[in-house]
């Protein structure tokens, strides 16, 4: 397993947007372009958000964000956030979430910062609470109930 910033792939725009649109397609609205332009404008190696792919024999598979702010309506004091861990079906249970989200920590300790957020609708923490995360509250997002978690790094 490799793991490699999607701003040194920006071919691989379509396919990571057409992955979130798999599970997130009522937060991301039907302009399949307009997303593909603005995650495009907003690949970086060197600044917030750093978006990382999981490469297996050269294919991506996976995807995972370290980025500045997510439900920054709910949490605006909240910075520094892990988002949009994914794993393309066929390679579910390989643990790809699991190295996708410690080198968004790996990434995120590198640039000095103190703690992660993230948001899962797992209300047991799942696979974060496993890798060390701690729940914070609990509150409801678009109708679910959802947990969020910090890791202090």
């Amino acid at each position: 397993m490799r793991f490699e910033y999607l701003a040194d792939h920006p071919y691989l725009v379509p396919q990571v947007i057409a992955w979130w649109h798999t599970i997130w397609a009522d937060r991301m609205g039907p302009d399949i372009e307009a997303l593909e332009q603005q995650l495009l404008e907003s690949l970086h190696k060197d600044q917030l958000p750093i978006h990382i792919l999981a490469m297996k024999q050269g294919q991506a598979v996976g995807t995972a964000v370290l980025k500045m702010q997510e439900l920054a309506g709910m949490f605006p004091d909240k910075q520094f956030w892990l988002g949009s861990v994914f794993v393309d079906a066929p390679h579910r249970g390989e643990l790809i979430a699991s190295e996708l989200t410690q080198q968004v920590i790996d990434l995120a300790r590198a640039r000095g910062l103190p703690h992660l957020y993230l948001q899962t609708v797992n209300l047991s923490g799942g696979l974060y609470s496993e890798l060390g995360w701690r729940p914070v509250e609990r509150f409801y997002y678009r109708g679910i109930e959802t947990l969020l978690m910090c890791k202090t790094l």
